[in-house]
């Protein structure tokens, strides 16, 4: 094993000199300033020096005992690394801060954040360097969630996890691993009861980005047996910016039979639930709003402050990318969404978006969409049903879909 110490002007150069030297396996095992030299250092800013090595051989590979504790050292080295990193850069922070114009502050920050990237990459790369060699059956289930769409991070976290508690023979388990899989994923993705019994009525507010979707799943949501198909229910739209899905709305209001109202003011939405006190439930249907826009997205908040609903449902498009999806869901959290939906199941192969979703905003999933069709095209999944969407890319085709069941 090699161990060697390298100084830059900053972090940043320090790591780029490890990676060239070391190579990408390499462990940072300490970082701390040190002081320039010469007569006028004093008028200087410190250097930044960061000690680190190559990966020793002994830690490599798994061994006969089929556990593989390299995982378990490269997680524990990462860790040292992105903590020491962390407590150089608030130094760095401190010092170069004093009284910066904003210009300069926008700068470091993006510096910073460019580093903690930097700092997460370099540590997944020492956990998971190892991967390629895990126990069979255990690296088909790694390669399946790859596959339907789960993030790589996520996936690698997920079976380190796996790898820690089991040994030897467990792992050619497929029953022990499936199950134990599964437990992980129910952990991070979870279903939850459409409404609470006994609360009447019970108000449903589905807010969310344009395009996904949402008019079309109040209806289903209105007339879908399994879900409030069975109860007396009422409908309000808050769509103020749209008059003509308003129009559509109430058509199908009429032909359906279900009471409905629109409202342009947040100050009259609380008298529209209160006229409709006698229903069992209460959906509100609001306008698509750009998450870029902070006047729409006021007005959104507002709506919620005076509806105040028992339930506010984030519609999300399964089919948009993840960091459009985490940058919607961060601007949306003025609208106080306590539950996930998920739209357009049948515009895409691969489902493991909403895993990672619920990942990073740990907040249930109430029901999924697939279709145009109304009210066939919605699934209120059980924690089962969900975590099979998400461990098995076919479930949905064979027996999700409802064409399928």
């Amino acid at each position: 094993m090699k161990i060697k110490k390298f100084v830059g002007a900053s972090m940043s150069e320090c790591l780029r000199q490890v990676k060239k030297e070391l190579g990408e396996n390499a462990v940072i095992l300490d970082s701390r300033k040190v002081p320039r030299g010469g007569p006028f250092s004093f008028l200087l800013n410190d250097m930044i020096e960061v000690t680190a090595s190559t990966a020793d051989r002994n830690l490599q590979g798994q061994g006969n005992s089929g556990r593989p504790g390299a995982i378990r050292n490269w997680g524990q080295a990462a860790e040292t690394a992105q903590s020491s990193i962390q407590q150089a850069l608030a130094a760095e922070v401190i010092q170069r801060t004093g009284t910066p114009q904003l210009a300069e502050l926008n700068c470091l920050s993006d510096e910073i954040h460019e580093l903690k990237e930097t700092v997460y990459q370099m540590a997944d790369h020492m956990k998971f360097s190892q991967l390629p060699s895990l126990p069979a059956e255990l690296s088909r289930m790694h390669r399946d969630l790859l596959e339907n769409g789960v993030d790589d991070r996520i996936v690698n976290t997920i079976t380190q996890e796996i790898t820690l508690e089991l040994s030897g023979r467990e792992f050619e388990d497929h029953k022990l691993l499936t199950r134990v899989l599964r437990e992980k994923i129910s952990k991070i993705a979870k279903t939850a009861p459409l409404m609470q019994e006994g609360v009447k009525p019970w108000v449903v507010a589905l807010v969310g980005p344009t395009g996904v979707g949402k008019t079309t799943t109040l209806a289903k949501m209105a007339t879908h047996p399994d879900i409030f198909g069975r109860k007396k229910v009422a409908l309000v739209s808050v769509d103020t910016y749209r008059i003509a899905a308003v129009e559509q709305l109430k058509t199908f209001a009429s032909i359906a039979g279900i009471p409905m109202e629109a409202v342009y003011r947040p100050a009259d939405v609380r008298r529209a639930i209160d006229r409709f006190g006698d229903r069992d439930v209460i959906l509100i249907d609001t306008a698509g709003r750009s998450q870029n826009d902070r006047g729409q997205l006021k007005d959104l908040a507002a709506f919620m402050d005076y509806a105040k609903p028992d339930e506010i449902n984030l519609v999300l498009s399964i089919s948009t990318r993840l960091e459009d999806q985490l940058d919607v869901i961060r601007k949306f959290k003025t609208a106080g969404a306590q539950r996930l939906l998920f739209t357009k199941l049948d515009e895409t192969s691969n489902y493991g978006m909403i895993l990672n979703i619920c990942y990073h905003e740990r907040k249930p999933v109430s029901l999924l969409t697939c279709g145009q069709n109304v009210p066939d095209d919605i699934i209120p999944p059980n924690q089962s049903q969900l975590v099979r969407l998400l461990c098995e890319r076919s479930y949905f085709n064979d027996s999700l879909m409802p064409t399928a069941r």
